[in-house]
Parts: C-alpha cells; structure tokens; sequence
C-alpha cells in the first residue's frame, strides 16, 4: 500500500488585533495551522477594519487594493513554498523556525533556498546595519518581486527561485526582458539588490565562486549619471583648483559684497574639507548626521547610495559651527531643503525621489552661477567653477604631495563604489605622485655598486 502523501499547512490571512491603530488601522496576519497549533506571522500590510472581506481574504475600497492584494498573495505563496519543499515532520517548533528561515538543515541547501526571499532578507540587513537608507531599502524589495514576478511569468510559473538556478543565462534573459520597459540607469538600479545577494551567498558557500564575474561584469553600460551638474568628469575632463587659485579664493571669502555669496563659498569649503562631499550630499546633510564630540559625519551618500562615514578637519567643523549658530534649519545643515522634506512616501517612491531631484538640480544651478562668477574673479579659465569642482580639488591634493595619500583611501573617502571609478577620473594625476616617491623614497643608494 502506498505511502500517503502528507499534507502541507497552508497560509490563511486573519486581522488578529481588531483594535485599530491610532491611523484607524489594523493590520493583516497569515496563519499556518500544524497540529492543531498555530503559527502566525504579520504581513505588515494595514488597512481599515472595513476594507477586509475575510471570506473572499482580499482587501477591498482601499486605493491601493490591486497592489497590497499582490503583496498579500507573494507573501502567501513564499511561506507555502518553503514549507512545501521541507521534507521533514512539522511541528508547531519547526513550522515556526522554518517560515523564519532558521531551521537547521534547510537553509544551507541552495535547492532550498528561495533565492529572492535570501536577496530581500540580505538587504534587509543591510539597512539594519546603515549600510543602505531606508529609499534604497524600499526600492529593492520592489525590484527583487520584480524579478519575482518574471520567474512566475515567464520561466517556471513558481514563486520559488532556487539559489541552484540562478545562473548568468538567466540573468541575460531578465535583463533583456526588463529592458524593453526600461532604461539603462533603471535597469542597473533593479540589478544592485541582486548581484549583492549574489556576492553574498558566495561568500557564505551557496554559490559558486564563479558566479562572481557577475558581480562585477552584470551591470549594463550607462553614459548618464543621476545629477545634472555633479557628474563624475572623466579623463582630460577633471577641473580643479590650483593652489594658487585655492588661495584666492580663500582671500576673497572676507572682501565679498553679499553673505549670500559667502554662504555659498561655505558650500564650497565645505565640499572640499569634508573629503569632497558632492552637491547632493551637501543638500541632504542633516545636523543629524554630524556628531561635534568625534568630529565624524555619518550618512547615507545619495548617489553611491552606501553608508559613509568621515572624520571632519577642523576647518569643516568650524563651517558647520557657523552654521549652527545661524539657526536657519533645525534639520538641514546648509538650509537647502525645507525641513519638513520627505525622502520616502511608500504610496509613491518615485515622484518623491523626483521631487528630492528635481529641488537639487535647482539649487545646484542657483549656486552655480555665484560660483561662475567667483571663479573668473580668482582666474579660473577653460572651465566654469561649480561645487563639483570642491570634490576634484580635494582628490587630486589628497593624491599629490605633500599628502601622496593612496588611491584606496582616496576612493574610499570620496565614498566611490569601487576604486575602478576613482582611477577611472583620477589616473592620469597619479604620475606626479609617483614620481615624488621614487625620487624621496625608492633611490636604494646603499646597494648602488657605481
């Protein structure tokens, strides 16, 4: 006689708590029953009391009903997978520990492993830990159900990718299928939780050391960068300050007519003295972020989009104390965004980082053109000034003597995401700084039989 076949706990959403929140809200559980035990889990979805049809277990009358029934459904069939693919006997312990991804013996199976479900945890540690801000958190939870609904769409009809079969075959097709909708920059955007998680779990023996080329080989080429006014000059296309020029500027600072203009040369000073902050950075800065006792500033760069922290010289503290004294913002440091700003809007991310752009570019171009102005007034020629040019200066003195600091720690103070991008802008300044350590440092006199 044959074995019967066991029978899997399946998920059932229920509203555990119906007393609402101080919004008027409760929020959504899914349950698992083993045993006569149940396991519950929250959704983190919150609705209106009213706007839950338990019978039918959808959300109905809310504005956003098509979208959080998706979200409940993905949540539904991610637990429903990882407990179908267990092969042992359930209990209330193990169902528990299974559904939370601790289970000894199954997370360690790359045919068991939910590829997605590991990438949006990873991520999710990543913010836990300021690696990332809570944006770039958000966006990619929504990109990897992106890839999440590809997999169920058009390769296996599953909501279940097994680290097994995530290979680079699969990563082209997705690319190509994504990129009949969007653009390049997108594109790479959608790719970063990814190949982070990729990086990941080889690093923790769930792939193969050779899906790192992926890492490093699986973005798609871009020209354009996100802030008009800030990119990353290129080859003969990196402008800065000579001492000379530094020096003028300097002496200028006191004569200026308006303190608007002085203000903005803050800016400027600022930029250079804190490792060359770029324009963004210099926008988003909340007093927040500078800790006076350590003299350190702590943010989540908005371009590189990672962690940054920096030890501030006396010369930025300084700035930042004037500023402090001003008592503009209580929030923004440099009194550039209101401060009242959001960053994040979890009904519509993307015209909130729009906006967060679009006020950027603004004030960079009002800044711009005080700048232009102090730049001819200081005999800067073939090129306009502009904060951008804070953060080349402070590169190619960081690099040059007296300094010679090393390209690692300049890239990592210039907060660049790999040193192939420091190099890629600043290689052709680094032959006076290695011309200046040969000739102090490696002339081996001692062993020179002439």
């Amino acid at each position: 006689m044959a074995k019967p076949k066991r029978l899997k706990p399946k998920g059932k959403f229920v509203i555990r708590n119906r007393k609402p929140n101080a919004k008027g809200e409760v929020t959504i559980s899914i349950i698992f029953s083993v045993n006569s035990d149940v396991v519950a889990r929250s959704t983190g979805v919150s609705i209106k009391p009213e706007q839950w049809d338990s019978k039918k277990q959808t959300i109905i009358g809310h504005r956003d009903s098509r979208r959080l029934n998706n979200q409940l459904e993905t949540i539904k069939r991610n637990y429903e997978t990882i407990i179908g693919n267990y092969d042992g006997i359930l209990t209330k312990e193990r169902l528990s520990k299974l559904i939370d991804g601790n289970l000894e013996g199954v997370s360690q199976d790359p045919k068991k492993v939910d590829f997605i479900r590991y990438a949006i945890d990873y991520a999710k540690t990543r913010y836990e830990t300021n690696k990332i801000g809570y944006s770039t958190y958000y966006n990619q939870g929504l990109y990897l159900e992106k890839l999440r609904r590809y997999v169920v769409e058009e390769i296996n009809g599953e909501a279940f990718l097994p680290m097994s079969e995530v290979t680079p075959e699969l990563l082209d097709k997705y690319k190509a299928y994504r990129m009949k909708h969007i653009g390049n920059e997108t594109m790479n955007k959608e790719l970063a939780p990814i190949l982070k998680a990729i990086e990941y779990a080889v690093q923790n023996g769930l792939m193969d050391t050779r899906m790192l080329s992926l890492v490093t080989g699986g973005y798609v080429e871009t020209k354009q960068r996100s802030y008009t006014g800030e990119i990353d000059e290129q080859g003969n296309n990196v402008h800065f300050l000579t001492r000379e020029q530094m020096s003028r500027f300097v002496e200028l600072y006191p004569k200026v007519k308006y303190e608007r203009t002085r203000e903005i040369m803050d800016m400027f000073l600022f930029a250079f003295h804190a490792c060359g902050l770029r324009v963004s950075d210099i926008a988003t800065l909340e007093w927040a972020h500078i800790d006076f006792d350590s003299a350190t500033m702590k943010k989540t760069l908005v371009k590189a989009k990672n962690f940054h922290e920096v030890h501030l010289n006396a010369t930025a503290i300084q700035i930042l104390r004037k500023w402090q004294n001003k008592g503009y913002n209580p929030r923004f440091v440099f009194n550039l965004l209101p401060k009242e700003f959001k960053f994040t809007d979890k009904d519509n991310q993307e015209l909130c980082d729009k906006e967060l752009k679009m006020k950027i570019n603004s004030k960079n171009r009002t800044i711009g053109q005080s700048l232009r102005e102090i730049g001819l007034k200081i005999g800067v020629e073939g090129f306009n000034l502009s904060m951008h040019v804070a953060r080349h200066t402070f590169a190619v003195y960081a690099l040059n003597p007296p300094i010679n600091m090393s390209l690692h720690l300049v890239s990592r103070l210039l907060g660049h995401s790999s040193i192939t991008a420091t190099e890629k802008n600043y290689a052709k300044f680094l032959p006076e700084t290695i011309s200046e350590e040969v000739e102090s440092r490696l002339q081996f006199s001692d062993y020179n039989p002439l």
